[in-house]
């Protein structure tokens, strides 16, 4: 597996510090390009393997990918942040839009457009929030589904409500 510098970067500071992984949030800029989708998974796998939940990682890297295509297409240079919560991880991506996310249906010739539809089948749970510097983020939950929570868990990000 290749890293891009940015990732190489997280990693190297991730392994010199002593029980960093285990309180540690991931976060990485991407680009607006088809590689974004790569990266991210890449970021994803580095995350799990230093919280020992490899078991997570199909579900984890889908959610990613779709977040992140989705992201991609505003344009722009935006962030993705990985954290861990408890049995789970928040996999967050921001963009520039303010339009809400629209998990519908699409017609059975087209190719695109099922990736939030994804996203809801994967996720033990998904919402979006819009930023106040403009743009929106969307959150995922990936993980374990009867996860316990600790004492001094992180809850998701409250979804928008319209």
């Amino acid at each position: 597996m290749r890293t891009t510098p940015e990732v190489h970067a997280v990693v190297e500071e991730t392994a010199n510090r002593s029980n960093f992984a285990e309180s540690c949030t991931y976060r990485l800029p991407l680009p607006p390009h088809p590689i974004a989708a790569e990266q991210a998974r890449i970021l994803v796998r580095l995350a799990l393997a230093a919280w020992d939940m490899d078991d997570i990682a199909d579900d984890a890297l889908i959610i990613a990918t779709e977040l992140v295509t989705n992201a991609a297409k505003c344009g722009g240079v935006f962030p993705i942040i990985v954290s861990r919560q408890d049995g789970a991880v928040l996999i967050e991506v921001s963009d520039s839009s303010e339009a809400s996310p629209d998990p519908q249906q699409r017609s059975l010739d087209r190719v695109d457009g099922r990736g939030l539809l994804l996203v809801q089948a994967y996720a033990k749970d998904w919402g979006w929030r819009l930023d106040e510097a403009g743009g929106k983020t969307v959150w995922a939950l990936a993980g374990n589904q009867n996860a316990a929570p600790s004492a001094g868990a992180i809850t998701p990000p409250p979804a928008v409500q319209l």
